[in-house]
């Protein structure tokens, strides 16, 4: 976008539906909606695009590493990359010894298909005319509950039950 006066407008709408987004991430914090009905829905196979997708295993290695990647703070106002979680995921390339074609080639298809995954459950959706993904509102809420239910301890929720 350029910056000038004729694109003030366009300017303020974007930063605006930005800012509105972050609101609404903020706005998660409190919900009684029960944890089972988060993850019985991502813990089932589903379809999309005509084609079968794997349940997401939430506290599984991978898929919660995945899911805390997704849930950072930084992405809630521009949205996500395949570069940006490949650089969370995988960690930063070493400059001594730079990844091959094909290693990066590999890397991006690992991404995408964990891309593929999230859209396929509702917890990503792609921003038209980009190669972002912003994370849905319900699905800010399902990862929210599914990090904090892994933080909580037995003790404290037997407290917060009785």
């Amino acid at each position: 976008m350029r910056r000038g006066v004729a694109d003030m407008h366009r300017r303020a709408e974007v930063s605006q539906k930005a800012n509105e987004r972050y609101w609404d991430a903020l706005s998660t914090v409190d919900d009684s909606t029960r944890f089972s009905e988060f993850t019985r829905a991502l813990e089932q196979p589903c379809q999309y695009r005509g084609r079968r997708v794997r349940a997401l295993h939430p506290f599984q290695a991978d898929d919660h590493r995945l899911l805390q990647a997704v849930n950072r703070g930084e992405f809630t106002i521009n949205g996500l990359r395949n570069r940006d979680l490949q650089l969370l995921l995988y960690g930063p390339v070493d400059p001594n010894s730079p990844l091959s074609l094909q290693e990066k080639r590999r890397r991006s298809a690992a991404v995408s298909r964990k891309l593929r995954i999230l859209r396929a459950h509702g917890l990503l959706q792609k921003v038209s005319k980009t190669h972002r993904y912003q994370v849905t509102p319900n699905a800010r809420l399902a990862i929210t509950a599914v990090l904090t239910m892994d933080r909580t301890s037995i003790a404290l929720l037997n407290k917060a039950a009785a």
